[in-house]
């Protein structure tokens, strides 16, 4: 598999809007947002050089559940690709579980098990 570009990374935090201050006076990051990604229980804000903050929608669902195991920091790694179906079998063939795929307006998308991945989630995309 080859990968053309990182798309983005998401680092899960406790609480959205201390950190988007943080990392805004900090780093001088302006981020947009928040919105809303219900399908993985979270809450985000969306910068343009493709760091994204994201927290738990729901204080019972995945991403709070992950928090509360895991703690703060990188959730996830999205990666752009440039055929989707041969990723697949690619990270398949290294016994990597997908545990979902979408196809968007914009983008067909696979998403991976962080157990397999050294603790962090890849979506991989094909825009």
């Amino acid at each position: 598999m080859k990968v053309q570009k990182i798309h983005h990374v998401s680092v899960l935090v406790k609480d959205l809007e201390k950190a988007g201050k943080l990392y805004s006076d900090l780093f001088g990051i302006e981020f947009s947002g928040p919105y809303e990604q219900k399908a993985l229980d979270v809450r985000f804000l969306r910068s343009p050089l493709g760091i994204n903050l994201v927290a738990p929608l729901t204080p019972d669902g995945p991403s709070a559940r992950s928090l509360e195991r895991r703690g703060e920091g990188l959730a996830m790694l999205v990666l752009n690709v440039p055929n989707i179906e041969e990723a697949i079998e690619d990270m398949e063939s290294y016994g990597i579980r997908l545990v979902g795929r979408e196809d968007r307006p914009a983008a067909r998308v696979a998403s991976f098990h962080p157990k397999g991945l050294c603790g962090v989630m890849i979506e991989l995309m094909e825009e």
